[in-house]
């Protein structure tokens, strides 16, 4: 059976070899932003100029590749670990001010990202549409949320009709 803690825990020794910045995404992400619910996976997002430095350390760390893409590689291990590689102006700005959790001790992408990055994973992939629409109406609750960073992500995808049903 996979261990996510354990995933993580390797995941920041891993990268940590190399003082390589990295920011927790997903269903993990969630939990530091006070909403719970039940993931297989560590979401991480990563400068994607370091993507062939990360993928070597990893495997070396006992990782194995199962995908890559321009986009984002894949591995398991103790647990499966998603890796999205910030390629452009928009994501590297989300890594870049992600910040400490202090349920995870850290970097996490603020809630206003991970409404991004869940807009873009719904469009790319129908079959996610509802959780990630699940995930982004919890997110909206988030106190503090900046409304105008998430028409930014959502205008970007011609979704913030979506976003605004959901606010209702």
């Amino acid at each position: 059976m996979f261990n996510l803690r354990k995933t993580l825990q390797l995941v920041i020794k891993s990268l940590g070899e190399k003082k390589i910045k990295f920011a927790l995404i997903g269903g993990f992400a969630l939990g530091a932003h006070g909403i719970h619910r039940a993931t297989k996976d560590i979401d991480i997002l990563i400068d994607g100029s370091q993507k062939d430095l990360v993928k070597e350390l990893l495997i070396k760390n006992g990782f194995r590749l199962l995908f890559e893409s321009t986009e984002v590689m894949q591995f398991d291990g103790p647990g499966f670990l998603d890796i999205l590689l910030a390629n452009r102006p928009l994501s590297l700005d989300m890594l870049k001010s992600a910040s400490k959790s202090e349920l995870f001790d850290i970097n996490v992408v603020s809630a206003e990202g991970i409404i991004g990055l869940k807009i873009q994973a719904y469009i790319n992939d129908k079959s996610r549409r509802l959780q990630d629409l699940a995930d982004i109406q919890a997110l909206l609750k988030v106190q503090g949320l900046n409304i105008k960073k998430v028409k930014q992500y959502a205008d970007l995808f011609d979704e913030w009709k979506t976003i605004e049903e959901l606010l209702e």
